[in-house]
């Protein structure tokens, strides 16, 4: 009787841990991800600006702050962008997801000649910061409608071996001359599956507590 309360107490205790790891790791690891105290926090590069509310251009998805990203008009291919690193491990899963959003006054076009686009994307990168890996999708183009935010699906990738440090990455990609201009609010970059040190330490703890 007693053995059967003490694995039952065991098997309890795995599920609370499970619960608060799953919890723990859903969190957005994000500074700033609304955009509300300008780009505090980030990593910008190109044209991406921080916008307080003005409509009827600047409307944010909530809040008061969106992050406004636009070419650089080399007549070559260039990107801008808003970028947060974190140290990370291999076999780690992290998720991504952004809401993005357009204006009829300055909006994307999509004529099929050197059309502008918007991807999220996660990239991982080896303890030199080589990229080693990474995934991504279009999160904006001109085929989307205007005025409208998008909720745009995540995207999820792990971290490859070698990987020491992962970055969440909302990039805007000008081929050569097309305008428009893409805003982008609430950024969520979550850490879903992986080595997490700290959750199994926890339940090395309990695991030891239950078998004194």
């Amino acid at each position: 009787m007693l053995k059967s309360y003490r694995l039952l107490s065991i098997a309890i205790a795995a599920l609370l841990v499970a619960g608060i790891a799953a919890t723990a790791s859903a969190q957005n690891v994000l500074a700033n991800p609304g955009f509300e105290t300008g780009l505090t926090g980030w990593g910008a590069f190109g044209n991406a600006y921080a916008e307080a509310s003005n409509p009827p251009q600047f409307v944010p998805y909530e809040g008061n702050g969106l992050v406004s990203m636009y070419g650089n008009f080399w007549g070559s291919f260039n990107v801008s962008g808003i970028y947060q690193e974190f140290p990370t491990m291999p076999g780690a899963m992290w998720v991504l997801c952004c809401k993005t959003r357009h204006w009829s006054g300055d909006a994307m076009t999509m004529d099929g000649a050197d059309d502008n686009w918007v991807v999220q994307k996660i990239a991982f990168f080896d303890m030199v910061h080589n990229e080693i890996g990474g995934v991504e999708s279009t999160v904006l183009d001109g085929s989307f409608a205007t005025e409208l935010w998008f909720d745009n699906a995540p995207i999820s990738g792990i971290a490859p071996e070698g990987t020491m440090y992962v970055q969440a990455l909302v990039l805007f990609l000008q081929p050569l001359w097309d305008g428009g201009a893409a805003h982008v609010d609430l950024v969520q970059f979550y850490q879903c599956g992986g080595p997490v040190g700290v959750e199994e330490s926890t339940w090395g703890g309990i695991k030891a507590m239950f078998s004194e």
